[in-house]
């Protein structure tokens, strides 16, 4: 096992009961990560999640449960409030940025969504799991450091879901839609950069409307 690195696993209590606070449906696909969902919200002027992520028939098909800033073993911490409620049938799990600028490695982070994947399979036996690759942004276009960390992460990731016949894994990372160039894709170092807000981290509307088609075409079978 490894140390706790966070200051403090409570940061998400208003979070949490803002959450609980909903209505509560069942059997939806939930997606849980850090502020990439967050932002996919009518709350930061953008189309939410919900609107975007529908059944083919234009029923509801997805939940947002993002908490901007997170990291997986928060995500870990919240489940009991924020995960099992909800009976998901699928969930998309995005970690990995702010888990690495917490010190946290890319074993370990695997380490810690493999645990998270256990928990959901006892609970929610049946359910489908999508777990997504590090994300490229243009902050990081050259930073070889992040860069290294990123591939590292990605191939454990892809291990285990090529070994969890319930697990999806979404390469973010590789979707052509990211890149000017379609050629380029998968290289972080060759991202378009008019998709990014000020931080160059988040998208704007246009970037979110990519990141639809992306999670369109990785649910496809079970939209």
């Amino acid at each position: 096992m490894f140390e706790l690195k966070l200051p403090k696993m409570n940061r998400y209590e208003k979070t949490a009961a803002g959450f609980e606070a909903q209505p509560i449906q069942k059997g939806l696909i939930l997606f849980y990560g850090s502020s990439g969902f967050t932002r996919w919200s009518a709350k930061y002027e953008h189309r939410p999640l919900e609107e975007d992520i529908r059944m083919k028939d234009g029923s509801l098909a997805a939940v947002n449960h993002g908490f901007g800033g997170s990291t997986i073993d928060e995500g870990l911490y919240y489940y009991n409030r924020m995960v099992k409620p909800w009976e998901p049938r699928a969930i998309v799990l995005r970690f990995f940025p702010n888990d690495l600028s917490y010190g946290y490695s890319p074993a370990e982070i695997v380490y810690l969504l493999a645990t998270f994947c256990n928990w959901a399979r006892a609970d929610f036996p049946g359910v489908k799991l999508y777990l997504c690759d590090a994300m490229p942004h243009k902050r990081h276009m050259n930073n070889n450091l992040w860069k290294k960390m990123a591939g590292q992460f990605n191939k454990l990731l892809k291990e285990y879901c090529d070994t969890n016949e319930d697990c999806t894994y979404v390469c973010q990372s590789a979707w052509p839609g990211f890149y000017t160039d379609p050629a380029d894709a998968g290289d972080y170092g060759k991202i378009r950069t008019d998709i990014w807000v000020e931080d160059q981290v988040h998208f704007t509307q246009e970037g979110y409307d990519i990141y639809r088609e992306l999670f369109l075409s990785a649910l496809d079978d079970i939209l």
